[in-house]
């Protein structure tokens, strides 16, 4: 009971703290949502490029202080597809407003998705909570309470100038730690599975600290980090990316060592005379087992958010050689690689840790059984 309420506080200090960063940083920005009452085309103006058209669109705000108010807003299409929001009656928008003058102005900011990314949400909490039972309520509120700290802590100390490794490793860590007991309680089990992840974590960062200044990527080679770098110049954009690949690798090392871990101890449980040796030589061969499958979920999760890139360069007969030698490509090489080095190493991390835990000290200096 007071290890749980020791737990509990740690988590709550943490979530504490995470919230008093984020109220620091928070500002107005005035968005509200709508439903599209009707859309109409009007006739084209004087002098105005032919391929546009003019929409006279009439939406009711469902949020904010002037909640059921209808307004119309006059929208442009330009013709072009990624710029272009194309909206129809009955539809959820988001509307920007503009207070600044005597009477608010809205505009169509963007479509509004929460709601079928509420239902796919629902969905998954639903399916881990009915197939994992105990263990998948206690799986949803860790992943629950990561976003929180990555979104309200971690994020706003490296937008604040915080080495971003430092922030990433530290805190990815300490959650680490936390929230495997939270989801596994004190045990020799969860003490195989924190050494395995951090110490997988902690070499990911290394070495993808070490190859990326090698290579000199600058952490500047996507449009959103340039964006930023207008906005706030005084972030490590190195780092950034370095934090990336520590926070991106997380899931999938956390994965191997509690894996490998719990696979040990019902080894051990199945076998209680086994020595040292031959525990250590089967969390191995589980392990082993693993690399394949995680370390190509790895790179291919890299590989497919890069495919329009791929595609790109595949159109315009550019040569693999100088693909990869692009400061944006080079850098989703090093988060694949580091990333699927990370997870390897914690395979043999967490099993010499388990065996070393689990099997009694009579037994360590046996060798295995024929």
């Amino acid at each position: 009971m007071k290890r749980t309420i020791g737990l509990a506080a740690a988590l709550l200090f943490v979530l504490v703290l995470a919230a008093a960063v984020s109220a620091q940083e928070q500002g107005e920005y005035s968005t509200y949502e709508g439903r599209v009452l009707a859309v109409e085309v009007l006739e084209p103006q004087p002098y105005a490029d032919p391929s546009w058209e003019n929409q006279l669109v009439t939406v009711r705000i469902l949020s904010g202080p002037h909640k059921g108010q209808v307004v119309q807003i006059l929208h442009t299409l330009t013709g072009h597809p990624y710029f272009d929001l194309h909206v129809r009656s009955g539809q959820r928008v988001i509307l920007q407003a503009d207070e600044s003058g005597p009477e608010t102005q809205y505009y169509l900011a963007d479509l509004s998705r929460t709601r079928p990314l509420a239902v796919l949400t629902a969905l998954f909490v639903l399916l881990v909570i009915v197939i994992g039972g105990p263990q998948g309520v206690k799986a949803i509120l860790s992943l629950a309470g990561m976003g929180v700290i990555i979104f309200t802590l971690i994020l706003p100390l490296i937008l604040r100038g915080f080495n971003p490794i430092v922030v990433s490793v530290g805190l990815c860590s300490l959650l680490t730690v936390l929230f495997i007991l939270f989801v596994t309680g004190l045990s020799k089990k969860t003490a195989a599975a924190i050494a395995g992840t951090v110490g997988g974590l902690v070499a990911a960062g290394l070495l993808a600290w070490i190859v990326g200044r090698a290579s000199s990527l600058t952490g500047l080679s996507s449009g959103e980090a340039q964006i930023l770098q207008v906005l706030s110049a005084n972030i490590d954009f190195q780092g950034v990316l370095f934090a990336g690949i520590i926070v991106g690798a997380l899931g999938a090392i956390l994965d191997v060592g509690i894996s490998i871990a719990s696979a040990m101890e019902q080894i051990k449980e199945a076998d209680p005379a086994t020595d040292f040796l031959t525990l250590l030589t089967r969390g191995i061969l589980v392990g082993r087992d693993m690399i394949a499958t995680m370390s190509n979920t790895l790179i291919l999760a890299y590989v497919g958010s890069s495919l329009p890139l791929l595609l790109l360069f595949l159109a315009s007969h550019t040569s693999w050689r100088q693909v990869l030698n692009l400061d944006l490509v080079a850098a989703e090489v090093v988060r694949a690689m580091a990333g699927s080095i990370g997870l390897t190493l914690a395979i043999p991390v967490t099993a010499l840790v388990a065996a070393f835990l689990f099997v009694q000290p009579e037994h360590k200096g046996q060798h295995p059984r024929d």
